[in-house]
């Protein structure tokens, strides 16, 4: 049930930068569809960067009988559904923007709670496989999604709706199911609003920071790569049917990605080394993006996206128990994971794809080398960890 919540969750956040916001801006001006697209993403990675950290510190300092965690994702469910079922049933793109900002805040509700709750109540030993139960859904949203936005329902204004209730339905088994320990003692917060929302001191955490260094960096180049996949096989590929190409390297795409996560999840809680599996991940994910920019073809990109499968899903299913090793105090785990979960959507993608196809005259190959080279920072972050092996 855990997992079906992060279904519904990744449903709300990865169909909107893989594929609905590209369709959403071709239909709103089809001559501007790459500067809406961008701006569309960038509004809500904006806003949910700048909710995350505050969503995170009202969470660590909620007391209810209830659940501090679980009241905080139901709400968080709840703004972003209603929110999100609204954006495709308007034609304006002010509306639009301001719709993307209370989805965002409504995400971000959702996603401090539930990563804390993998801190709270998950042994060390175990969260390996917790965070497969973070992972995995992602890549199960995005098929599946994917499938139904570009194969079954051909509106987008139903597209939008549909994804909102199917959104809040998966959510309700385990937050109104399972039940909440209460917080120990020792965890409540001390101090006042600027000492709990200040970040910890870099001095005093240096994994923590490049650890939240290797989740920007390398979700950022991931992002690159796959944002713009519905233009590159149109235009760079020439596919007759662009949404079902794009379909077909996305299915690819997820099916090495989800046995890639369980199976490195698996070897994660075996073996506790956390930072060669990352390092395996950003590998594939840097062949993957280097193969298209050296040869942009139907046949690689079949290749690409299954590299990119096996990388991003080696990452997914460690980096977040990683994470989790560096947090600096157990009394402001939301916060902190928010933090991090906040920098993880700074708009570094829309920024840098907008960037290179507008500079190169949307040159693709440009596009996956820049995907590479910022993975590649991701990787050398990761070996500079030193608390976790």
């Amino acid at each position: 049930m855990f997992a079906l919540a992060w279904l519904g969750f990744w449903l709300l956040v990865m169909l909107p930068s893989q594929v609905m916001l590209a369709q959403l801006a071709r239909d709103l001006d089809p001559g501007r569809k790459v500067r809406l697209a961008s701006t569309f993403q960038g509004v809500m990675l904006v806003a949910i960067v700048l909710a995350v950290p505050l969503a995170g510190f009202l969470c660590d300092r909620t007391r209810l009988a209830w659940g501090r965690r679980r009241a905080w994702a139901l709400g968080g469910f709840t703004l972003a559904a209603l929110a999100f079922a609204l954006v495709g049933q308007s034609d304006s793109v002010p509306v639009v923007c301001g719709l993307l900002v209370l989805v965002a805040f409504g995400q971000a509700g959702v996603l401090v709670a539930l990563s804390a709750m993998i801190a709270d109540q998950v042994p060390v030993n175990q969260r390996g496989r917790a965070s497969a139960a973070f992972g995995a859904p992602q890549v199960v949203a995005l098929a599946g999604g994917m499938a139904l936005v570009t194969e079954v329902i051909h509106d987008v204004s139903t597209a939008w709706w549909v994804i909102a209730v199917l959104a809040l339905a998966c959510c309700l088994p385990f937050l109104l199911g399972v039940g909440e320990p209460a917080p120990p003692a020792r965890t409540r917060p001390v101090g006042g609003l600027l000492h709990n929302l200040t970040p910890p001191r870099p001095r005093r955490a240096p994994d923590y920071y490049w650890a939240m260094s290797t989740r920007v960096l390398i979700n950022a180049g991931n992002l690159v790569g796959t944002a713009y996949l519905l233009y590159y096989v149109g235009d760079a590929l020439h596919r007759p049917d662009p949404e079902g190409a794009a379909l077909t390297l996305t299915l690819v795409y997820l099916v090495f990605c989800l046995v890639a996560t369980y199976a490195a999840g698996l070897i994660s809680d075996r073996r506790p080394r956390r930072k060669p599996l990352v390092l395996a991940g950003a590998a594939f994910q840097i062949a993957a993006a280097l193969s298209l920019a050296v040869s942009p073809t139907w046949e690689t990109a079949l290749l690409a996206a299954a590299l990119l499968g096996v990388g991003y899903g080696t990452f997914l299913s460690v980096d977040q128990v990683l994470t989790t090793e560096v947090l600096p105090d157990e009394r402001t785990r939301a916060r902190d994971l928010g933090l991090v979960n906040a920098a993880q959507n700074l708009p570094i993608a829309p920024m840098v794809g907008f960037a290179v196809l507008t500079l190169t005259n949307e040159n693709y190959r440009a596009l996956y080398a820049a995907s590479a080279l910022i993975v590649l920072l991701g990787a050398w972050s990761v070996t500079r960890i030193r608390s976790v092996s």
